[in-house]
């Protein structure tokens, strides 16, 4: 749907603070942030690249073969699609995969081969009913003359844009739009600019280093204005809405080449959102820009969010429900049209949980609460000398702190490698639940994450207060 610059293609570079005044800012008028996101569990062991409107995910995970840290699985390109985890399918001859967006259809798009040699672009179309999920593979192939291509994004008319080019030096590329219908052709022959695209919004906005544009009217090309003073525009991760507005990084012109973020305004006007620079210590990724130019993107290895149409960047990590109280947000991906964001957390010890933001509201009546987790561990002496065990006792009340029985919990057991272990249960009279974990020892800490809670008759799981997440290090 957007780019190839979500959550997990970040850019690695160095945090220095460097005081540079904000270039053309108009006075502020963020939109009102909601009260708090709350955390939908996506995946452990797992990346983000894009997110459509339906909270559908394309990214990486490793499955779990229960082998702890005496393995290595192989790592596989998903969707998660209602609950479901749906492995993408490769292309004979060409591997591996490499995904990079998914449009509100749920088509995704990437390439398939090793960088540097031939690739092809590739789309991945979902066929089969909600409940047997899976999907077929195209192979776009090549521009004529060339053997390397690679799709960029794709909208949600079904129209992908890459580019494709040549091995030799200097290579020889152009930029492509593939519709299902018409094939690959080279949008440089149609009267597009012959630059790389680097974005693509839901309705089919183009955007490049150097220009943008939308895909069927050559006549909308827009140049890019100059950078404010003391800045350049560079090839690094951008976003861009159907009007035209833009998430980018610009450079700083002194030896270090700090990234600042920007917004660009599609009227021909900059402003920088962000104080906070990144260098090639720390890691910068953008995450889209929506309708209203809300911004999200991961700003020296932190995750924030700035408002439209000219809110600055704020810690998104601050935004998250107390109830998460320990967790770390770590990198900001994309938001969709509900308002969910695709995050990267830190839960337990591990940073590999991916999580939907989800925004959240305080319950006051009719309430179901998590007011506690306590949890104990126990290890062997030496890794091969038995299992890691590691119990967990949860309190349920009301919102009044009244214990509350056969509250149905949902939960889930990590580990610092790939293990995902759901468990379920109902509380008992004292509104108490007890889980335990039995698995391979000397995989770190093991985490809890209460993702659900239900009674008859209904009431609301309040996730803004009290406490579901924890973890314990087993140890002899």
């Amino acid at each position: 749907m957007r780019i190839n610059t979500g959550v997990g293609c970040v850019l690695a570079v160095t945090f220095a603070l460097l005081c540079v005044p904000f270039a053309s800012a108009g006075p502020s008028a963020a939109a009102a942030p909601p009260a708090g996101y709350v955390v939908d569990f996506v995946a452990t062991a797992a990346s983000g690249f894009d997110m459509n409107d339906g909270g559908d995910v394309v990214g990486r995970s490793y499955p779990d073969p229960g082998c702890g840290s005496n393995c290595l699985p192989s790592e596989d390109s998903v969707v998660w699609k209602g609950g479901l985890r749906i492995v993408l399918p490769e292309v004979p001859g060409l591997s591996p995969i490499f995904a990079t967006a998914i449009n509100a259809q749920g088509w995704v798009t990437g390439f398939v081969g090793v960088p540097g040699t031939t690739t092809h672009a590739v789309v991945w179309k979902p066929v089969g009913s909600t409940v047997h999920n899976r999907y077929v593979a195209v192979d776009l192939g090549n521009l004529p003359g060339k053997t390397i291509s690679y799709a960029v994004g794709i909208d949600d008319l079904g129209r992908v844009v890459g580019w494709s080019t040549t091995a030799n030096f200097p290579p020889d590329g152009s930029p492509f739009m593939w519709t299902e219908a018409g094939g690959m052709v080279d949008l440089s022959a149609q009267g597009f600019p012959d630059d790389k695209p680097m974005a693509i919004s839901p309705g089919g906005t183009v955007a490049t280093v150097d220009f943008w544009y939308r895909l069927g009217d050559p006549g909308s090309v827009t140049s890019m204005p100059p950078a404010p003073r003391g800045f350049v525009i560079g090839a690094d991760a951008s976003a861009i809405n159907d009007a035209g507005d833009q998430a980018r990084f610009l450079i700083t012109t002194g030896g270090e080449n700090l990234l600042y973020l920007f917004r660009f305004h599609h009227e021909g006007t900059w402003q920088q959102i962000s104080p906070i620079p990144t260098g090639h210590l720390s890691r910068a990724g953008i995450g889209s820009i929506t309708d209203a130019g809300d911004i999200t993107a991961t700003v020296g290895g932190a995750g924030v969010i700035a408002y439209g149409p000219d809110g600055l960047a704020e810690s998104l990590d601050a935004l998250v429900s107390a109830a998460y109280a320990g967790s770390v947000l770590t990198d900001s991906g994309p938001m969709n049209a509900s308002g969910q964001i695709l995050a990267q957390m830190i839960i337990g010890q591990s940073g590999r949980r991916l999580v939907r933001l989800v925004p959240g509201e305080p319950c006051t009546t009719n309430c179901v609460k998590v007011t506690k987790i306590e949890m104990i561990g126990k290890g062997p002496e030496y890794c091969d000398q038995g299992d890691a065990q590691a119990w967990a006792r949860l309190t349920v009340t009301d919102e009044a702190g009244t214990p509350l029985s056969g509250v149905r919990i949902t939960s889930h057991f990590f580990d610092d490698y790939w293990l995902d272990q759901i468990v379920v249960g109902k509380t008992n009279a004292a509104g108490q639940i007890t889980f335990k974990h039995v698995g391979p020892a000397c995989v770190g800490a093991i985490a809890i994450l209460v993702t659900d809670a239900a009674t008859k008759p209904g009431r609301t799981f309040d996730r803004t207060t009290g406490i579901l997440t924890n973890y314990v290090i087993p140890l002899p």
